[in-house]
């Protein structure tokens, strides 16, 4: 695999809009598919910050600019384009503000998820009782973080209006395609996204 064949696809959308779970499908789709892939996370690249005495509105900003290292991922996918893992010929990014990433801006596919409010709160909560946090801190994180930073990113960089598809998923067990570009994506990912209906 030379370097110029890789490919890059970013799968974007509102925090709690099944984003980790949806990028495994496609990852495991396109390995059936004889495709080798390597998988980025937003969440793997988040910062220490210390966002105690802040305002709401210090507080959406600080998220927005400094709690993930975007830099550090854009290396790691230029280190990918420029022929480091092994034999993948795939990189599926998937996490919050994807577009803000250079590598992803310029050259990625990208799939955006689409998720009503209510269902993203619900999905967020569930998961972060999982990592102990009482209610009270993760609405406090979704009003004061979460919701702001997405208002902002959708503001700044417009993802729906980038999106090489756009898949419903209010229900993670049955994504729903509702726009699709075809020709912009590699191959095996249009022909996961065409199953999905």
């Amino acid at each position: 695999m030379t370097p110029s064949a890789r490919r890059i696809v970013a799968v974007d959308g509102l925090d709690g809009s099944g984003k980790s779970r949806l990028a495994n499908a496609l990852a495991a789709a396109c390995a059936a598919d004889g495709v080798a892939v390597t998988q980025l996370h937003v969440d793997d690249f988040r910062r220490d910050v210390d966002f105690a005495g802040l305002d709401a509105g210090e507080e959406a900003a600080r998220y927005y600019a400094d709690y993930f290292d975007l830099a550090a991922l854009d290396r790691a996918l230029a280190s990918f384009q420029a022929g480091s893992a092994g034999d993948a010929e795939l990189a599926i990014v998937e996490g919050v503000f994807t577009l803000r990433v250079p590598a992803v801006a310029a050259s990625a596919g990208l799939i955006v998820l689409t998720v009503s409010a209510d269902e993203a709160r619900r999905r967020i909560l569930a998961r972060d009782r999982h990592k102990g946090r009482t209610d009270e801190e993760i609405e406090r994180r979704i009003a004061r973080r979460y919701f702001p930073g997405q208002e902002r990113y959708r503001a700044d960089h417009d993802p729906a209006a980038r999106a090489d598809a756009i898949v419903d998923n209010e229900d993670w067990r049955r994504p729903r395609v509702v726009r699709f570009v075809p020709g912009r994506l590699p191959a095996p990912v249009e022909r996961w996204l065409a199953q999905l209906g």
